[in-house]
C-alpha cells in the first residue's frame, strides 16, 4: 500500500484549504513558535494575568504543549483542519 496520505471529504474526494485558512494556519504557527521562543514562564503569567502557582504552571505546560504539536504540522494540513472545523470541508 503506497496510498498518498490526503485529507478527504465525505464524498471521498480530497479537499483543498481555502487561501483565507491557510494564511491563518501559517500565521497561527508562526505566532506561537516565535513567541515561544521569546517568552519564560514570568512574561506568560503577566501576559495571561495569571498569578503563578498550580494553575498558571499547567497553563504554561500546555501552551509549551501547543507549540510542539504545531510544529508536527504543515500549514495545508492544518487549514484543512481548519475548513473541517469550520464546515468548509
Amino acid at each position: 500500500m503506497t496510498e498518498q496520505a490526503s485529507a478527504y471529504e465525505h464524498n471521498g474526494k480530497p479537499t483543498s484549504p481555502t487561501f483565507e485558512s491557510l494564511q491563518l494556519a501559517e500565521r497561527f504557527a508562526k505566532a506561537i513558535e516565535e513567541y515561544n521562543w521569546t517568552v519564560d514562564y514570568v512574561k506568560f503569567c503577566e501576559l495571561l494575568e495569571l498569578e503563578p502557582g498550580d494553575f498558571a504552571d499547567e497553563q504554561y505546560r500546555y501552551f509549551q504543549q501547543l507549540a510542539e504539536a504545531l510544529t508536527r504540522f504543515d500549514a495545508e494540513s492544518l487549514a484543512k483542519m481548519i475548513n473541517a472545523g469550520l464546515g468548509k470541508e
